[in-house]
């Protein structure tokens, strides 16, 4: 909204409008001519200046050279500079510098002029006389400068000293003088400056009052008539937006209409009167939802912006206005062309609008949220990520105490909460509480939009509890959403959607409580909001999707047959009148379909099994849509195609496959990758236990490869050589180099980075954006014929070389069956064993014992390399291992045919999935102390392997450089004191003799100096304390001197010519629980940085056993004088360890138990 200013001066500039450019050059000729010649002493030499200084600055308003607005104020200064204070003709000169002064300054904002013309302009109020006929309107030239210093620099001051001089004004002129009325419209403009500000509601009713009486005063044939009509309407429609009165927007729409229909077409004024119009019947619209008004408005904000040249100071502005109603359109019938044209009006005027100018702040919040909106419909992250950097620039330009302040924060929490829902980052669901909160504590209780905080409040808070479960996180949202109704009047176009808000948060008290009032209420909400809705709003969908969600949970509860048949026909009607394209749809679908599966399994009806298999399938193919949202779409068309044997449950599998990636993405960062895993569960375990019941174990053994270790994957393929890519396209492959290694030097938390190159916001917002250019590059190189495969999940033919060195063996871990596929070179297929004694249950059941058993042996507690572990439980250690041997490792190693104790054993990997990943199969057996004991020890040196990729791209890396150890040994770090890591550097030392070996001990174990040396050398051993953090692994670390090296850091180290590491350490292979999958732990991260070859541990091990085994497994290793070998690293710690037990017979099984070997 533009309000009309009028400058009037006590010497009009020369009247110009009839003449053409000539006619007004040769005047300013002839004017330039008489400067000239007039001397210094010249008492009329000021008066020349003047005069052609206003002669220069209507040129200058005619055709914009900016030499003339120059060579005008060159003009007056010197006309000022010659005048003398008492002479009568000096105010009228400093009138005139400081209006030429202003034209600059609306043409160029340099504040210097704005603030120079104020100066100015005071001092000719000073300078005249308050009887003076010419003293009313220097005072309202001073309050029109004045409140232009105000909306630029946001000096409450000078928004008060114009209301005074404005006022003066007013005051000293009486009602008859043609100028009154001007006088007071500019007193209203101040009035209502200030109200915009601080919201005093005195100032908009005194401005409303002023504003009338302007018009009152002016006839309807004179010229300024339609600008103070104007100014009335618009502080009218304002006073609506605060107060929400109708009578003041029907009142306001009138006025304006008033104003276009006197103004004839070529009207200055006309394009602001149509703008403005154009605002009221949109707000109309807003307020009663006719199509007629935002019809309406949009053709007016067209006519206004068409009208508008390019370059004008209020194009930026119109544009804005013509944007917000192209949105409100495309909000209410949902047609994509509106939104779009409704942002390229709005990112154009943004670029051409300066950070202080006053509207900067409307342009970038209106931007932001047509971005928002048009993420929502087509899911595209880089609006989204740029809807959140506009709003955010818009709150940081608003100063506090700015009426607009609350809409600003509310509008940046809810583009916060919607990236939350998308990405998964905690930061952004607290970050929009908090804005919210904000907003809401800004808001005056009168405030119209109240509700609207309100239930934004309200919806941050719900996301909030569905990730946290803090159950006061769910009672503020209810207390919020019912507060937004209760302010919400049924006949506002808003009242549907908090009745629907509301009933939402009921339902998902009721699901977390079991309340029956909750699940009551939600229903009723939900009907009204329908209720509430017209057919062809675009709404209706979703309300009455919810409605459905509501009976179906109560059908659930109590098994009223009707409430699942109200279920099924409110969300068929929501999908009825969703068009196919609409990104809604997926999340409808697979409402449908779950309502129609929830019927199915209680009346048995064959036609609701096929229908609801076709819907939640239709959910899950879609292009469109979140991909979270299709995932369980996918998980539900599984469980519907498993529960009738639909001959459609292998895609369903492939579906729920290729949708994972998607959640996963790469542009997320760690932790919330990690947290969106977690959540997705045991579906690739699933999945791969479908396909073994259909007899597609290869196709079981490609998915559980592809669903597994998906971040270790990611990172990896961030390293991919792409060498033959660059023989054929080189500047494509430098193009993915180069993303791939900034991604790859990013791939952390950035709000935990302490090298930040600017806000985590920022950081993140880049990441995301490499990540999107990667998939582009990523997808250009598939466009290529001998590069459709890159980067793709490896097939089984790829998959068997890993099988090279002995057989690779995957263990699949479902609650429905446990299998083993086995990978042996030579064999073209994947072997499936079948496993039926070891069943989900045991190996919970195993799980929780081994857990009890380290915890009463004080082992896993502690957390550290403990000289004092009171290791003990043989009997439980036995009962465990026994158990693993009977039911897994014995009948793999009998499908296998592996015999007992050949001379040379053979090697096998072992890939664990589910909770087996925290048993030691390496070590099952039957330990008798009688005549029969039988160990996999006896018949083969087991590794680990987090995927068989792992291995491929482990075992397609030769040694390159000279064998060089280091030894980074650190006693002190931690909270316990580790003595005999003295005595194992002693070991080593004396075992590598004139071996390269760099120590780094005690002081000088660093982590920054680990790091630069590990980059230097191939081997690494590491003695000091570990430990495995429960609340976030990727903070997992070992305890260096002076701090730790966490895995976070250590994932991000690409170190090439690494070969092997040992951690004499706690718990570098423990793992997270809720990650099992994932192999998140310091040998993973190890093996992720380089490291083909790793010892670990999978818990805390004796201070006084580590020297011993170190010793030993050096020994062997190094014993034939050769350079050592990083793939016998395994078959040296298999013997090592098998003769401390020989050599110590009183050695506790958990003492020995926890060392394993990772990789090649």
């Amino acid at each position: 909204m533009i309000l009309k200013t009028k400058i009037l001066e006590a010497d009009l500039f020369m009247e110009a409008s009839g003449e053409n450019s000539d006619d007004i050059s040769n005047v300013i000729a002839r004017q330039q001519e008489a400067v000239n010649l007039a001397e210094d002493d010249c008492p009329d030499k000021a008066s020349l200046l003047n005069e052609l200084g206003n002669s220069l600055v209507t040129r200058f308003e005619r055709l914009g050279n900016l030499d003339d607005i120059d060579h005008a104020i060159e003009n007056h200064q010197e006309a000022v500079n010659i005048t003398p204070d008492n002479h009568s003709d000096k105010p009228d000169f400093l009138n005139d510098l400081g209006t030429s002064l202003f034209s600059r300054f609306q043409r160029l904002e340099n504040l210097d002029d704005i603030r120079c013309a104020t100066s100015k302009l005071q001092s000719a109020v000073d300078l005249t006389p308050d009887g003076h006929l010419d003293k009313p309107i220097l005072l309202n030239t001073l309050g029109i400068f004045l409140l232009t210093q105000f909306q630029r620099l946001g000096n409450h001051g000078d928004v008060d000293n114009s209301i005074e001089r404005h006022q003066e004004a007013a005051t000293l002129t009486t009602d008859d003088h043609p100028h009154k009325s001007t006088l007071l419209s500019n007193l209203g403009n101040s009035l209502l400056a200030r109200f915009e500000c601080l919201g005093n509601l005195n100032d908009i009713n005194n401005a409303i009052l002023q504003y009338q009486a302007a018009v009152d005063l002016t006839p309807d044939n004179q010229p300024q008539k339609p600008s103070l009509l104007e100014n009335l309407g618009n502080s009218l429609l304002t006073r609506f937006g605060r107060l929400g009165k109708l009578d003041d927007l029907e009142n306001s729409i009138l006025r304006l209409q008033a104003a276009v229909d006197l103004a004839p077409d070529d009207h200055l004024d006309m394009p602001s009167l149509l703008n403005d119009l154009g605002s009221s019947l949109l707000s109309r619209f807003e307020r009663l939802g006719n199509l007629n008004d935002i019809n309406n408005a949009i053709s007016r904000h067209q006519e206004a912006v068409s009208l508008t040249p390019d370059g004008h100071p209020y194009w930026s502005i119109r544009s804005n206005n013509f944007g917000i109603s192209l949105r409100a359109r495309f909000e209410r019938l949902g047609n994509l062309d509106d939104v779009h044209d409704a942002i390229k009006q709005l990112q154009t005027a943004v670029d051409l609008t300066l950070d202080n100018h006053p509207d900067k702040l409307a342009l970038l919040n209106n931007l932001g949220s047509f971005l928002l909106t048009r993420f929502q419909h087509l899911g595209n992250l880089e609006d989204l990520d740029n809807a959140i950097a506009d709003l955010q620039l818009a709150v940081g330009l608003t100063p506090d105490g700015h009426s607009q302040k609350p809409e600003l924060l509310s509008n940046l929490g809810s583009s916060l909460r919607i990236r939350f829902q998308r990405l998964g980052n905690l930061d952004d669901i607290n970050r929009a509480v908090a804005r919210h909160q904000e907003a809401v504590n800004l808001t005056p209780n009168d405030y119209p939009n109240e509700h609207g905080l309100l239930k934004n409040l309200g919806n941050s808070l719900l996301s909030r509890f569905e990730r946290l479960k803090n159950p006061d996180d769910l009672d503020n949202a209810i207390a919020r959403y019912q507060e937004a109704v209760n302010l919400t009047p049924d006949d506002h176009p808003d009242k549907p959607s908090q009745l629907s808000s509301l009933g939402n948060s009921f339902l998902t008290r009721f699901t977390h409580l079991k309340n029956n009032n909750d699940i009551d209420n939600s229903i009723i909400n939900h009907q009204a909001a329908v209720n509430l809705t017209p057919d062809d709003h675009p709404t209706k969908p979703t309300h009455l999707s919810s409605l459905g969600n509501s009976f179906l949970a109560r059908f659930q509860r109590l098994n009223d047959l009707g409430d699942i048949d109200n279920a099924i026909t409110r969300h068929q009607a929501a999908v009825n009148i969703t068009p196919d394209d609409h990104p809604n749809r997926p999340i409808l679908l697979n409402s449908l379909g779950s309502s129609l599966l929830t019927r199915f399994q209680h009346l048995g009806d064959p036609q609701d099994a096929d229908t609801c298999v076709a819907e939640l399938s239709s959910s899950s193919l879609s292009p469109l849509g979140s991909p979270s949202v299709r995932l369980i779409a996918a998980r539900n068309w599984i469980d519907a195609a498993s529960l009738i044997n639909h001959a459609s449950l292998l895609a369903a599998c492939e579906s729920a496959i290729s949708i994972i990636p998607l959640v996963v993405w790469l542009g997320l960062s760690i932790t919330d990758r990690h947290q969106h895993l977690a959540q997705i569960g045991d579906i690739v375990r699933k999945v791969a236990a479908i396909a073994i019941s259909l007899g597609q174990c290869d196709k079981a053994l490609e998915w559980l490869e592809q669903g597994r270790s998906i971040v270790w994957t990611q990172i990896l393929q961030l390293r991919t050589p792409v060498d033959e890519l660059r023989a054929v396209q080189p500047d494509l492959a430098d193009r993915l180099l180069h993303v791939s290694l900034l991604l790859d030097q990013d791939n952390q938390d950035f709000d935990l980075r302490k090298d930040h190159r600017g806000s985590p916001e920022e950081e993140a917002r880049q990441y995301r954006a490499l990540a999107r250019e990667r998939d582009e590059i990523v997808e250009k190189i598939h466009s290529l014929h001998r590069f459709r495969d890159f980067l793709m999940p490896p097939k089984l033919h790829r998959l068997i070389e890993a099988a090279k060195e002995g057989p690779v063996v995957v263990i699949n871990v479902s609650e429905k069956r446990c299998d083993a596929l086995a990978l042996v070179y030579g064999i073209d297929e994947a072997i499936h064993i079948p496993l039926p004694d070891l069943t989900f249950k045991r190996i919970i059941k195993l799980q929780s014992e081994l857990r009890s058993l380290l915890k009463s042996s004080g082992v896993r507690l502690r957390a550290v390399r403990d000289s004092e572990v009171d290791v003990g439980g043989d009997e439980g250690c036995k009962r465990i291992l026994a158990e693993l041997w009977d039911h897994l490792v014995k009948p793999v190693l009998d499908s296998l045919a592996f015999g007992h104790g050949p001379d040379t054993l053979p090697r096998i990997w072992w890939c664990v999935t589910g909770q087996l990943s925290f048993l030691p199969i390496h070590a099952a057996g039957v330990y008798d102390t009688g005549d029969f004991s039988e160990q996999i020890q006896d018949y083969a040196i087991s590794s680990y392997a987090p995927t068989i990729s792992a291995l491929l791209e482990q075992a397609d890396a030769p040694a390159q450089k000279p064998f060089r150890l280091l030894s980074a040994v650190e006693p002190s770090s931690g909270p316990s004191y580790i003595p005999n890591t003295e005595k194992e550097l002693e070991y080593i030392r004396r075992r590598l003799q004139n071996r390269d070996h760099v120590v780094l001990h005690k002081v000088q174990a660093t982590k920054e100096q680990v790091i630069k040396e590990m980059r230097d050398c191939n081997w690494l051993h590491l003695a000091c304390h570990g430990t495995q953090n429960a609340t976030n692994p990727t903070k997992s670390a070992l305890l260096l001197h002076g701090g730790k090296l966490t895995l976070e850091e250590i994932i991000r180290l690409n170190l090439p010519h690494a070969e092997f590491a040992f951690l004499s350490a706690c718990q570098t292979m423990t793992g997270d629980e809720g990650l099992s999958d994932e192999a998140v732990h310091i040998a993973g991260g190890m093996s992720l940085a380089g490291y083909r070859s790793v010892v670990a541990t999978m818990w805390s091990i004796e201070d006084a056993l580590a020297p011993k085994v170190a010793d030993e497994f050096y020994a062997r290793l190094l014993q034939d004088g050769e350079r050592p070998d990083n793939r016998k690293a395994a078959e040296a710690l298999h013997f090592s360890v098998k003769k401390l037990r020989e050599e110590e017979k009183d050695l506790k099984m958990l003492s020995w138990l926890p060392f394993v070997h990772l990789g090649i």
